[in-house]
């Protein structure tokens, strides 16, 4: 489109394009909210409407599509969904008679870490913004949570710098990520992007796909922003006149330059995209990778803590550790309770608290009667939120008031509270009768969701709206009673009061009696048969009549803003009773959990011992009804000294999968205040949970299943304290025998002899020459998991047992599986003749018997996997057809009859392979 060329409404929509590039502009024209150009070629597309044009029948038609400005909130959420920036252009001038163009302006951003409205964000997710920026090897993140004003800060440095805020983002799971110009390489390789979208130049997004994805499965834009919006100077400066404060040393931020510069790039976002200065956005929390448990991406998947690995599960939360545990009943609680699982507390004094008030909230008298109250609590936090953010309704003023109602009955029922953490919650709770005294008075209980569609403000509160509103209401009955008394001062029957749009309303008076007309009347058109006056009062009601309906809805307006403006003074204590509500909303779902699910509180300590007496995986116990089948419990000892290894073997199918993840779920339940799924816990404080598990491969990034498998071994054996708990299972699967059994067999070594590496570790695999690591490592014990054959058929017990596992059964699960027969039958004769070659070798030759006894435990593992050919390159086929031959060479051919050699090589012919 050529701005030289185009009208004067096109030449505004490009001028306030220009303005803000990298957004789809919506451009208010009457009812509809319009897209041209490119804007509208990708609207089309992403949105499913119609592409028509403008000046269509020109050389050069201009593309354009719009939607409805009513039902524009939910187009808009869709394209927020799909990661695109959206800015909303309003008319600010009421269109006047001869004014051929309206003012128009930007009123809003919106983006997918900016989003506010409810059409755009769940209920039970935080959708937080982030901000990353560097200086050498020290990295800053900042995260803020815009609907709630939650904002959350921290600053790495030293060579693990990146990846420790990679952990942090991946626990955030922000949906939008900005950072300065300089740092874009570094995010593009981090993230393996090769086109971010920005707001700096011209381009918007073209694309569908996301830059981001989270183990949690949301996604993420990635957005770079000029280096000037990380200056540290202003990022201080705006960070202080936000929290006002003259100093930023009692948020911690006074040595963390790079926090600072992260926080205030993120918090001058904010701002500027919702042209608010976000009032609720009252302080700042510093936290460090040692305050809570560490979950990184990794961990989060494999251990599905807020979403299911398997899509056909229908909900992928509900099959998650989150989905298991959520009962709560406020968006605000669950959204807290979420944040609990992502980050666990390791402060046990602050857990013991949780766990008390729990305990308390066991009574289901109380229990039952504060989440009766707590549903009838809404969303105060995004509530508080939208007030301060100027984009509250009267509905929302209509929940604040109703959730006020409920906080005097649940006040009464803490009353009597025991727990340390009930007795706090109790006195962050405010009644607040004054809002709720003007709200009552204030707003109409019929109040509609838009304040444009008028009947917001309740009738008596407003002298003046009652008048105006009395006006619109009555007007015609007003002209006729204005009508008739005119014909009784006047004594002409035949005056009328008429009404058209260039003069607006009049009397006619007939011809026959204008000379009868009062003095008072003020002639304003003669007619070839009448007269038409007007009078002083009527001009006053014509005024009142054609104005009242714009003068409503501007007083309205002032009147709502008032009182809002007055609810907003409270924001404080709002905040307070939002942030106590939500945790008693959280504490109270986990005793009801505890509850249904028969868990038991967790006995913590200071010390390094892992004790668990019939332990339960708490999401396959909970599905575990729905096959017709009950989860059987298994016992767990680990220390940092005599059990720090357990090495578990045991057969496909057998659960040793689900033992480990267990192991790790309990320990998560328990950090975050939880009861936990078992008879018994024992547990210390654990700075995170590393895991191994599963087969997965990196095709966008070059790297195979081995390599992924690899690259997270190595980011444990460094990373890992004696504090963490490590969870492996498989490894060195992804190569071949001797390779994968040596790197396994390395790896448990390292763990268990390093000083600063041995963590607790449970080890489950299927090289059962790793059970020889128990002879040597002191701090190493073999368990498995049990399973018997009953009439051919394998039965798996699932039971954790001290010992050692002989077999694996592969066939018998391969035969669960639907491999066809003669597959195998086929599988069954290879292996037996395999395991015969091997008990041949090492049952029937005292030489080698006698060495292996003498062996060292690693020489005696590779004697077993190797055979007694462990040198030579042949397979194992080849060394068990070897053992043939050699039978045949020793043959006494000479000695046995025909019938005895008939028997013997028919006999040698079916062991061969």
């Amino acid at each position: 489109m050529d701005a030289t060329s185009a009208t004067p409404m096109l030449r505004q929509y490009l001028e306030i394009k220009k303005q803000y590039p990298g957004t789809l502009l919506f451009f208010r024209l009457g009812d509809f909210y319009e897209l041209f150009n490119e804007d509208a070629v990708t609207g089309a597309r992403e949105l499913e409407i119609t592409l028509t044009a403008r000046q269509k029948d020109s050389s050069n038609p201009i593309p354009m599509c719009g939607v409805p400005h009513h039902a524009a909130p939910n187009y808009i959420a869709r394209l927020i969904k799909k990661g695109y920036r959206v800015a909303i252009c309003e008319q600010t001038e009421e269109a006047g008679q001869g004014k051929k163009l309206v003012r128009r302006e930007v009123v809003r951003v919106i983006t997918p870490g900016t989003a506010i409205d409810p059409q755009l964000i769940e209920s039970r997710e935080s959708v937080y913004l982030a901000a990353i920026c560097a200086t050498g090897d020290t990295f800053g993140a900042a995260f803020l949570e815009v609907s709630t004003g939650d904002f959350f800060v921290t600053e790495v440095s030293g060579t693990g710098a990146l990846a420790q805020i990679c952990a942090d983002i991946e626990s955030f799971a922000p949906r939008e990520i900005l950072f300065p110009e300089y740092l874009r390489k570094v995010i593009e390789n981090t993230f393996g992007v090769e086109n971010t979208r920005t707001l700096i130049g011209d381009e918007v997004r073209t694309g569908s796909s996301s830059d981001r994805v989270y183990a949690s499965g949301t996604t993420a834009t990635l957005t770079p922003l000029e280096d000037s919006n990380f200056n540290p100077e202003d990022c201080a400066n705006l960070l202080k006149h936000q929290l006002a404060v003259k100093t930023l040393e009692g948020f911690g931020l006074e040595k963390h330059e790079e926090a600072i510069r992260a926080a205030g790039a993120c918090l001058r976002y904010a701002q500027n995209t919702q042209r608010a200065t976000a009032a609720h956005i009252s302080g700042i929390q510093y936290f460090e990778a040692s305050d809570f448990m560490v979950l990184d991406g990794v961990t989060l998947k494999n251990l599905e803590v807020v979403e299911s690995n398997r899509p056909e599960s229908g909900s992928s939360v509900k099959r998650s550790l989150l989905g298991v545990i959520d009962a709560t009943v406020t968006g605000m609680g669950s959204r807290l309770l979420r944040s609990w699982v992502l980050r666990p507390s390791i402060k046990r004094s602050e857990i013991q608290t949780r766990l008390s008030a729990v305990t308390e909230l066991g009574d289901s008298i109380l229990r039952d009667k504060l989440r009766f109250l707590l549903k009838e609590i809404s969303d105060l936090e995004r509530l508080v939120g939208r007030l301060n953010l100027g984009t509250a309704s009267p509905r929302d003023l209509l929940a604040l008031n109703r959730s006020l109602k409920q906080i005097p009955e649940i006040l009464f029922s803490l009353s009597d509270a025991e727990a340390l953490l009930l007795q706090v919650l109790r006195e962050n709770i405010f009644e607040l009768p004054d809002i709720q005294q003007l709200i009552t008075r204030a707003i109409s209980d019929e109040a509609p969701l838009n304040l444009a569609d008028g009947g917001a403000i309740r009738d008596g509160f407003s002298a003046e709206l009652d008048e105006f509103r009395d006006v619109s209401r009555n007007a015609k009955q007003i002209i006729a009673s204005f009508e008739e008394d005119e014909r009784q001062k006047s004594g002409i029957t035949t005056l009328r009061v008429k009404f058209n749009n260039v003069f607006g309303y009049f009397i006619e008076v007939s011809k026959a009696n204008a000379a009868r007309v009062p003095d008072y009347f003020e002639r304003r058109q003669t007619l070839t048969n009448a007269e038409r006056y007007t009078t002083p009062q009527l001009k006053e009601w014509e005024q009142k009549v054609l104005g009242a309906e714009s003068k409503i809805a501007e007083l309205e307006l002032k009147l709502f803003q008032e009182v809002r403006a007055e609810v907003t003074k409270e924001t404080r204590n709002l905040q307070s009773t939002a942030r106590a509500l939500a945790t008693l909303d959280g504490l109270a779902a986990l005793a009801e959990t505890a509850a249904r699910r028969n868990y038991v509180c967790p006995v913590l300590h200071d010390g390094d011992e892992i004790e668990i007496k019939g332990g339960r995986h708490p999401i396959v116990e909970a599905f575990t009804p729905s096959i017709g089948a009950s989860f059987i419990p298994n016992d767990l000892y680990l220390n940092n000294s005599t059990d720090r290894l357990l090495i578990i073997t045991g057969p496909n199918m057998g659960g040793k999968s689900t033992i480990l993840r267990q192991a790790a779920l309990i320990q998560i339940l328990a950090q975050i205040g939880s009861f936990v799924p078992a008879d018994y816990a024992r547990l210390p404080m654990a700075d995170r949970i590393w895991t191994r598990v599963g087969a997965s491969d990196d095709l966008a990034g070059g790297r195979s299943t081995f390599m992924v498998e690899m690259t997270e071994t190595a980011a444990i054996l460094h990373n890992a304290t004696p504090r963490s708990l490590i969870l492996l299972d498989e490894v060195g699967r992804g190569t071949s025998t001797f390779d994968g059994l040596s790197i396994a067999w390395a790896v448990a070594e390292y763990l268990h002899d390093s000083s600063g590496h041995a963590a607790k570790t449970l080890f489950a695999t299927h090289y059962h020459e790793l059970t020889e690591l128990a002879e040597k490592l002191p701090g190493a014990k073999n368990y498995q998991v049990t399973a018997a054959e009953q009439d051919g058929e394998v039965v798996f017990l699932h039971k954790l047992e001290r010992g050692k596992a002989s077999k694996s059964y592969g066939i018998a699960v391969a035969q669960l599986a639907g491999l066809p027969a003669d597959v195998l039958a086929r599988a069954r004769e290879v292996l037996e003749k395999l395991e015969r070659y091997e008990i041949a070798v090492f049952s029937e030759d005292p030489k080698l018997n006698a060495a292996l006894e003498n062996a060292e435990p690693l020489e005696k593992a590779a004697r077993r996997a190797a055979g007694s050919r462990m040198a030579s390159q042949t397979t194992l086929f080849q060394m068990a057809n070897d053992s043939v031959i050699d039978e045949i060479r020793e043959m006494p051919v000479d000695e046995l009859s025909e019938e005895e050699l008939r028997a013997q090589l028919k006999e040698i012919k079916n062991r061969i392979v």
